[in-house]
C-alpha cells in the first residue's frame, strides 16, 4: 500500500462521469491532514485529528450542495430508533447504509432528503420511571442527546434540521389530528374485546408479544385473557386496497416482502358487516355492534341466526336467555342482532364446540348457502327464507336486490352497506382490525372525551394537542396511570355541558400509530398549521429508499401503508404506496438470558456460567441462553460483553 497517496488523484479521475468531480476537486493530499502533509503512520490520534478537522467542513459542503429547486429528488429513509440510550450494531448497520446512499446521490446531483428522528414513546421509559423513579420525558430526552451525539461521532450525514421525536406535543398533535380524521371517516370505534393481559407489566400485549408457551416476551408472566373496552382502527376497510397496492410495487425492489404482506392480509374473498344489537328484555339498543364476515354478501337477506365463539365478548351469564344452559353446546342469548336492511331481529347463539374460521369469532348462518346452517335452523326450529334461485342464477326474496344475478347482487349489497355505514368492505377472514389501546402512560393520548349524555365525543381540532400530564404513579393496579391525573381527567365536553364535566380517555395509542406517518412529517417538521404541506409531499413522496430490519417488514410496513392509503384518499399525498424501494437487511443478534421456569429476561450480570450451563447467581435457578434480536428490554445490548469480556 506504499505510495497510495500518489495513486489517489488518478483514481479520482477515473470515477464515473456522472459524478460531479467539482464537488471533490480539492488537492487530495490536503484531505489527509490540515497541514497537507502525509504522516508517517496512520495512528488513532492522526485519525481523530483528521476527522475533527474535516467533519464540519464536509457536512457544510453537503448542505450547500442541497439546494431545493429543479434537481431530481431522492428521499433516503432509515427506520428511526427507539431512544434506549445507546446505539448498538443493528443501528450502525442501518445508518451506515443510508449514509452511504445519501452521500452517493448527493454526488450525482440530486436533491437528497436524509432525515433522522426518534420513535420516542414506549414502555421502557415508563418502566424506568417505575423502577428508578426517573421522569419518562427526562429519561427519553437524555437518551436522545446521547444517541444523537453517537450518530454525530459516526459522522452520519443526517438532515438534523428535520429532526423530530414522537413524544413531542408538536408531533403527536398531528398524530391525534389524523386519528380524528379517521374517526370522521368511520374508521375508529370502541368495543369490548378479549385482550392479552400481562399481569406483571399490567398492560395489553399484541399476539406477537407472546411466546410459544403463552408467556409475555418481556416479563415472562403467563398471559391472561381479559375483557376490556378498547379503541380500534378499522384497517380491514382497506384490506382490498392494501392487497391490490402490492401489484403496483416493483417486484425486483420489494422481493419477498410482497409475499409477506400478502400472507398477512390474506385473500380478500369476503365482506364485513356491522350489525347493531338490541336487548329482547326491554328492546333497548346495546352500545356495541357485532362484526360479521361472509363470503356470500349477496345472500344477506337469508340470514337466520348468528353463532358466536365461546371467547366472544357477548358470552356472558347476563346475556343467557335460560339460566339452565351452562352445559349446553348452543346457548341462546337474550340479545338479538338487527338486520341493517330488513331490520329483522336475528337470534344470537354461543356455540361452544364449533371451530371458527381463522381469526373469526362469529358466524353468519345462511341456510341457503350452508348445509350445517340448514341443520341448525331445523334443530332449533328457527325461521328462514331461501334467497338463492340456483336454476336462474338470481337472488330472490331480497327486497330491491331480488332478480339480480349473484355477481350484480354482490356489488349492489356491498355498495348499499357502505352507504348506510354498516360495513361492506371487501376483506379477508384472516385480517383483524388494529387494536390501538394501551393502558400505559408514555404514549400519545387518545383525543376522545367520555360524555354522560353522548358517550365518546372527539376532542375539537382547535383543542389539540391533548398533552400528557405529569403523574407520579406509574403502576395503577391494571388501570392507566392517567386515571390518577384528576385535574387533567375532568374536562368539559365539546358537544354539551354534560350536567357537569366529561372525562378524558385514559388509554394511550399503540406506538405503531406514531411510527406510521413520521416519514411525512420529516418533510415539513416545523409546520404548525397542518401535519405537512401537500405541495412539499407532492415533491418528495414517495420515499425512494427505505432501509431497516426485516423484522419490521410485516406489521410496521402494513400500518405505514394503511396510513398512506388513507391519506392518499384524503388527497394529501400523491401516491397510495409510500415506498419505492425497500432494503431490509438481516438482524444483528445479541445473547439473552431467561429463567427456564418463567421465561422472564434477566441481566447478564445476574448469570453465572459453569461451562455450558447457565444459572442465576442468587437463586441457582437454571437459565436459558438464546441468540435474539438485540434489545435493551432483553438486556442483550453491550451489557453481556461488559460483564463477560474476560471469559
Amino acid at each position: 500500500m506504499l505510495g497510495i497517496h500518489q495513486k489517489v488523484p488518478r483514481l479520482l479521475l477515473q470515477l464515473p462521469g456522472h459524478i460531479h468531480l467539482s464537488r471533490i476537486a480539492i488537492n487530495v493530499c490536503s484531505l489527509f491532514t490540515k497541514t497537507g502533509k502525509w504522516e508517517e503512520k496512520f495512528t488513532k490520534d492522526v485519525r481523530i485529528e483528521l476527522e475533527s478537522f474535516w467533519k464540519d467542513k464536509v457536512f457544510a459542503r453537503c448542505r450547500q450542495d442541497t439546494v431545493h429547486g429543479v434537481k431530481p429528488k431522492f428521499y433516503v429513509l432509515s427506520m428511526f430508533p427507539y431512544p434506549s440510550g445507546k446505539l448498538h450494531m443493528g443501528h450502525v448497520r442501518v445508518y451506515a447504509i443510508s449514509d452511504a446512499m445519501a452521500r452517493y446521490h448527493r454526488l450525482t446531483g440530486k436533491d437528497v432528503v436524509h432525515p433522522m428522528g426518534w420513535d420516542a414513546f414506549g414502555l421502557p421509559a415508563e418502566n424506568a420511571a417505575f423502577e428508578r423513579g426517573e421522569d419518562p420525558d427526562e429519561w427519553t430526552h437524555s437518551n436522545i442527546r446521547n444517541m444523537k451525539q453517537q450518530m454525530k461521532d459516526l459522522c452520519c450525514d443526517f438532515d438534523w434540521e428535520r429532526e423530530l421525536a414522537t413524544c413531542d406535543p408538536e408531533y403527536y398533535k398531528w398524530t391525534q389530528f389524523i386519528f380524528l380524521k379517521m374517526y370522521e371517516a368511520g374508521l375508529v370505534y370502541q368495543k369490548e374485546a378479549p385482550v392479552n393481559w400481562d399481569p406483571v407489566d399490567l398492560t395489553v400485549l399484541a399476539d406477537e408479544q407472546i411466546d410459544d408457551n403463552g408467556r409475555s416476551w418481556r416479563s415472562g408472566a403467563v398471559v391472561e385473557k381479559r375483557f376490556l373496552k378498547q379503541w380500534y382502527i378499522r384497517t380491514t376497510a382497506y384490506s382490498k386496497s392494501l392487497l391490490d397496492g402490492l401489484n403496483s410495487v416493483n417486484l425486483e425492489l420489494w422481493r419477498d416482502i410482497i409475499s409477506l404482506q400478502q400472507n398477512w392480509i390474506g385473500s380478500c374473498d369476503g365482506v364485513r358487516f356491522e350489525f347493531k344489537l338490541q336487548s329482547e328484555l326491554g328492546s333497548h339498543d346495546i352500545p356495541e355492534s357485532v362484526s360479521l364476515f361472509t363470503k356470500r354478501p349477496e345472500a344477506i337477506f337469508g340470514i337466520s341466526h348468528i353463532l358466536l365463539s365461546k371467547d366472544h365478548s357477548l358470552n356472558k351469564d347476563q346475556y343467557y336467555k335460560n339460566a339452565s344452559t351452562e352445559s349446553s353446546e348452543d346457548i341462546r342469548l337474550n340479545i338479538v342482532a338487527v338486520h341493517p336492511f330488513s331490520h329483522k331481529k336475528i337470534p344470537l347463539f354461543v356455540d361452544t364446540n364449533r371451530e371458527f374460521e381463522e381469526s373469526l369469532d362469529a358466524h353468519i348462518g345462511i341456510p341457503s348457502c350452508n348445509e350445517s346452517d340448514l341443520k341448525f335452523v331445523q334443530q332449533h326450529k328457527l325461521d328462514f327464507v331461501d334467497v338463492l334461485d340456483a336454476e336462474q342464477g338470481v337472488i330472490i326474496n331480497s327486497d330491491k336486490f331480488s332478480g339480480l344475478s349473484f355477481q350484480d347482487a354482490y356489488e349492489k349489497v356491498v355498495n348499499a352497506a357502505k352507504e348506510i355505514k354498516c360495513g361492506g368492505h371487501i376483506t379477508s377472514g384472516k385480517t383483524r382490525d388494529w387494536l390501538i389501546s394501551r393502558q400505559r402512560y408514555w404514549g400519545t393520548p387518545i383525543p376522545m372525551i367520555h360524555c354522560k349524555k353522548y358517550g365518546a365525543v372527539p376532542v375539537a381540532y382547535e383543542d389539540l394537542p391533548v398533552v400528557l400530564p405529569k403523574v407520579k404513579n406509574f403502576r395503577n393496579h391494571g388501570k392507566s396511570p392517567l386515571t390518577t391525573a384528576e385535574d387533567w381527567l375532568k374536562v368539559k365536553c365539546p358537544k354539551c355541558d354534560c350536567d357537569g364535566f366529561g372525562e378524558r380517555e385514559t388509554d394511550t395509542m399503540d406506538t405503531f400509530v406514531d411510527s406510521s406517518w413520521y416519514f411525512l412529517r420529516y418533510l415539513d417538521p416545523k409546520n404548525s398549521h397542518e401535519p405537512f404541506s401537500r405541495e412539499i409531499a407532492s415533491k418528495f413522496m414517495p420515499v425512494d429508499l427505505y432501509i431497516g430490519g426485516k423484522e419490521h417488514a410485516i406489521l410496521h410496513l402494513y400500518y405505514a401503508r394503511f396510513f398512506s392509503h388513507f391519506l392518499h384518499d384524503l388527497g394529501l399525498i400523491p401516491t397510495p404506496e409510500p415506498f419505492v424501494n425497500l432494503l431490509t437487511q438481516g438482524m444483528v443478534m445479541g445473547q439473552s438470558f431467561r429463567f427456564k421456569s418463567t421465561g422472564k429476561y434477566i441481566r447478564p450480570r445476574e448469570v453465572e456460567l459453569k461451562g455450558n450451563i447457565a444459572i442465576h447467581r442468587d437463586s441457582g435457578e437454571p437459565v436459558e441462553i438464546q441468540w435474539e434480536k438485540m434489545s435493551k428490554s432483553k438486556f442483550s445490548i453491550q451489557e453481556y460483553w461488559q460483564v463477560h469480556s474476560s471469559t
